[in-house]
């Protein structure tokens, strides 16, 4: 995982049992990367594109990244509006055992 613009490490540890990392950018911007095992230290200063730590495994999600931000005291937003230019999002399913039905399907599959 990769640092998302510049910014000085205000979190690299776990929070119950996900590795979280949370930067700080100027302006007040945070934003946090979950669950990402930090390559990290608190206090060190990144900059776009910089090695944070990698995606790995924690709370409900394996393979998965939560990403988030928070502007000022508590204001959450909608981290993709901090990217410039067209977005393209991937998706890419995994098979996985559904106790609930029986059956094998691709994760995120409707019922």
């Amino acid at each position: 995982m990769f640092a998302s613009g510049t910014a000085v490490v205000a979190f690299a540890g776990a929070v119950v049992d996900r590795p979280v990392v949370s930067l700080e950018h100027p302006g007040g911007l945070r934003t946090t990367y979950e669950p990402v095992a930090p390559t990290v230290e608190v206090g060190d200063a990144v900059v776009a594109g910089d090695l944070i730590g990698t995606v790995s495994t924690g709370g409900h999600c394996t393979g998965c990244l939560h990403w988030g931000a928070r502007a000022g005291a508590g204001y959450y937003l909608d981290p993709l509006t901090l990217l410039s230019g067209p977005v393209q999002i991937r998706l890419y399913p995994i098979t996985t055992d559904d106790p609930r039905r029986g059956r094998t399907r691709r994760a995120g599959a409707p019922g």
